[in-house]
């Protein structure tokens, strides 16, 4: 009978060359955002600084004209986030509930979506933008992005799971359909909703093809827009490794922070689901 311990130890033994495969990039870029621009461009090359210094952080601060990047970047992101839950949420509990005409086709139509790339649709939507006055404003870097077929196929698949004995229960005591998913079936799809905050906030944090499209005004720039125009200036003439790095470890404190919180919820959403109906 083999002993738990030393089952434990065989899987670490495995464990552990992966995770350390997987977290050497990160560990490269933040030892490398503690070196000076000389120290990075050496030959041959060193892992750890020969010379540590914190410059790097203050200067990129005032270089990424960091805190109004960030105020842009979290009203992006929050905005198209909570906007993708309303309205993944509402489509959603349509089509896994409600009876109406085309209900599968339409449903079949928009998952047909997803295959677009959304690089295919920035000239029609920049022209659209462009003849409502949108341009370098938060409603072009919102409003094209509320509405996910993704949302919506990932809440109706929770719906379908849910038993139809809640519904059927709020109907008895009189409640409406908007009261009937408001008061029931809407809190009873936390899983569902921190699987689409997590995965809509963490895309939206790091997009950099939609501000860099609709936002040339500099007050109305993201933070990847800001390391891309800010600080990649130059780039090819005189690469200013240390300060990218630098600014790369700014940027993703919160996604990580936020994957890292909700990973959990996450995975209980993915096995609750599945791929029923």
């Amino acid at each position: 009978m083999k002993q738990p311990g030393v089952s434990n130890r065989n899987r670490l033994i495995v464990l552990i060359p992966i995770a350390i495969v997987f977290l050497f990039p990160f560990i490269w870029v933040v030892l490398t955002s503690f070196k000076a621009n000389d120290d990075v461009s050496r030959y041959p090359g060193a892992l750890f600084p020969v010379n540590w210094t914190f410059e790097n952080y203050p200067d990129v601060l005032s270089r990424l004209n960091f805190w109004r990047e960030l105020f842009n970047t979290v009203v992006m992101t929050l905005s198209v986030t909570f906007g993708q839950i309303v309205v993944g949420a509402l489509a959603g509990y349509a089509f896994a509930r409600l009876r109406f005409k085309g209900r599968d086709l339409m449903f079949l139509l928009i998952l047909g979506t997803m295959i677009i790339p959304f690089e295919i649709l920035f000239v029609p939507i920049f022209l659209m933008l462009s003849g409502w006055h949108w341009l370098n404003t938060f409603q072009a870097l919102i409003v094209p992005s509320i509405a996910s077929p993704f949302a919506i196929f990932v809440f109706r698949q929770f719906f379908i799971t849910i038993p139809k004995d809640f519904e059927e229960a709020a109907r008895v005591d009189g409640a409406g359909p908007y009261r009937t998913f408001f008061s029931v079936m809407l809190p009873l799809s936390g899983s569902a909703i921190a699987t689409v905050f997590i995965l809509t906030f963490l895309g939206e944090w790091s997009n950099l093809l939609k501000p860099l499209v609709f936002s040339t005004d500099p007050s109305m720039w993201t933070l990847q827009q800001g390391l891309s125009e800010g600080l990649n200036k130059g780039a090819n003439l005189s690469p200013d490794v240390g300060s990218l790095m630098t600014g790369v470890i700014l940027v993703s404190i919160v996604p990580v922070a936020m994957f890292l919180v909700g990973q959990r919820y996450f995975i209980r959403s993915i096995a609750a689901s599945g791929v029923k109906g």
